[in-house]
């Protein structure tokens, strides 16, 4: 069965060029027809007289996309779209007209032949499920409701998120569109300036293995990595949801030695991350450096294994892609409260491209040393301002409830969410005294303007201000003040008027 072609490109060396390799290609294909306006385009796709049309985006990035797109509702070929530009236009265009495969200007011929090959293919495939491509207002109306733009009913869906280091969505625009694994399903490919998406229409344990699928076949690996996050709605999810659970998952990787599949479903607590080249005990050790801000130790458990690699003649590669992962866990094992994608996230990301341009154990050496001395200049920087506010909170409750005798360090430490011990901590450094001295300041100076502004006995203004025993509160007011209750109301007893 042969293979209808139509070229729409305004390039006559270009026209003739494409006709040349997919004739040659296949002895069932021909380029039946040319067009080289937008408007002859919009004509032929209405038409729907050809299996595949080649488009040069250029020629319609400029005009409006109403009538394209009820040409593009009625065809039911497959369009391969061409590129002046690299650029985010380009790809958006690309994947707004339903184009299945994304090629650049100058067209190579060995790019025009694969592009070919996976489209009739495709072709072949969608003939056999009967499914239909969906059409670029279906394309409009998913990215409104991926942005919460548009309200939408809860759906059974599968969600993939691509996105790389270098955040580049050209390169990754045409790898998805080429995806043979995508094939089986009836799926929709949109995009942001960052990220693609791909939207399968059901919910299936079919799709579990598609994310490391998609990563397997990533061609640039080692200088871009690429990061896939998958979310799976179990029909009680809408398109928004699934796209801020990847958002959310992904903020964790800012950048990403290794690329890896996210699991978006996870809840906060359940997060787990894999970081391939490290071992558990590697795990527990970088713990500790970290938690201790232990950077001679850190250095000298580099260099072991850094120096081991070398002698035994072990990849370069391999050790490199060790030293990236090493930062990224580094960074991921931060407090949960510290901010992750600030500056130090892009100074971090910047380290990790030039192990790339390493060639010996020396430089290696180096970059860990400085990705670990900002993590730790960040722990301590971010740690300082959190703690003042967790302080600042718990004197302000502290405030409000020192008058509850059964007050205790857990009952402040849960309304703060830390932990006891540690709020413990945070008083003796930044108040100078324990929790119980702190609480003991509160009720005496609550007791002071009590004994000048009012005329309750002591026993009373005990109960008051959160003392079990009248005595111990009498006994503890003399050792902060010098003078019993009755001895300080009577020196600073308002004058009567």
């Amino acid at each position: 069965m042969s293979t209808q072609f139509v070229v729409a490109d305004r390039d006559q060396n270009d026209r003739i060029g494409m006709k040349w390799v997919i004739e040659t290609m296949d002895d069932q294909h021909f380029v039946r027809n040319f067009t080289t306006t937008y408007d002859e385009t919009v004509v032929m796709l209405a038409q729907n007289e050809a299996d595949i049309v080649i488009i040069e985006l250029d020629m319609i990035a400029s005009e409006d996309h109403e009538d394209l797109a009820s040409a593009i509702a009625r065809f039911q070929g497959t369009i391969i779209a061409v590129a002046s530009k690299a650029n985010f236009e380009a790809g958006k265009c690309a994947v707004e007209i339903g184009a299945k495969a994304l090629l650049r200007k100058p067209v190579q011929a060995d790019d025009l032949k694969r592009a070919v090959s996976t489209v009739t293919k495709w072709n072949s495939h969608r003939l056999q499920t009967s499914s239909q491509l969906p059409s670029l207002s279906k394309r409009e109306r998913v990215l409104q409701q991926i942005y919460g733009k548009e309200i939408q009913s809860e759906l059974e869906f599968s969600m993939l998120m691509f996105r790389t280091r270098n955040r580049e969505t050209v390169s990754l625009i045409e790898y998805v569109l080429q995806l043979s694994a995508l094939q089986p399903f009836t799926h929709t490919i949109t995009c942001t300036e960052d990220s693609v998406f791909v939207i399968i229409d059901q919910q299936s344990t079919k799709t579990y293995n598609l994310p490391n699928e998609c990563l397997n076949a990533w061609p640039y690996y080692d200088h871009n990595p690429l990061v896939v996050s998958y979310f799976v709605s179990t029909g009680k999810n809408t398109y928004h949801q699934g796209y801020l659970s990847c958002q959310r998952i992904n903020l964790q990787t800012y950048f990403s030695g290794e690329g890896k599949v996210l699991f978006a479903n996870q809840s906060k607590s359940d997060q787990r991350f894999d970081f391939p080249f490290l071992t558990i005990e590697d795990h527990r050790l970088l713990l500790s450096f970290i938690q201790h801000r232990d950077e001679f130790s850190f250095i000298e458990w580099c260099k072991e294994w850094l120096y081991t690699y070398e002698e035994e003649g072990r990849s370069l590669l391999f050790t490199k892609k060790r030293t990236a992962v090493c930062i990224e866990f580094l960074y991921y094992e931060l407090d949960s409260s510290i901010t992750k994608d600030g500056e130090t996230g892009v100074q971090l990301a910047t380290k990790v491209q030039e192990i790339g341009h390493v060639d010996h154990a020396e430089q290696i050496l180096s970059i860990l040393t400085e990705a670990f001395q900002m993590i730790v200049q960040l722990q301590a920087n971010e740690k300082t301002t959190i703690s003042v506010e967790i302080v600042k909170s718990a004197l302000h409750y502290m405030k409000s409830q020192y008058n509850n005798p059964l007050l205790t360090l857990k009952d402040v430490a849960d309304y703060v969410d830390r932990n006891p011990s540690y709020l413990g901590q945070l008083f003796v450094q930044h108040e100078q005294g324990t929790f119980r001295q702190v609480l003991r300041d509160f009720r005496l100076d609550a007791a002071k303007k009590k004994l000048t502004m009012t005329r309750q006995s002591v026993k009373q203004l005990a109960y008051d201000v959160g003392y079990r025993d009248p005595n111990y509160f009498s006994r503890q007011f003399k050792d902060k003040t010098g003078l019993s209750p009755r001895a300080y109301r009577d020196e600073h007893k308002e004058p009567r008027s």
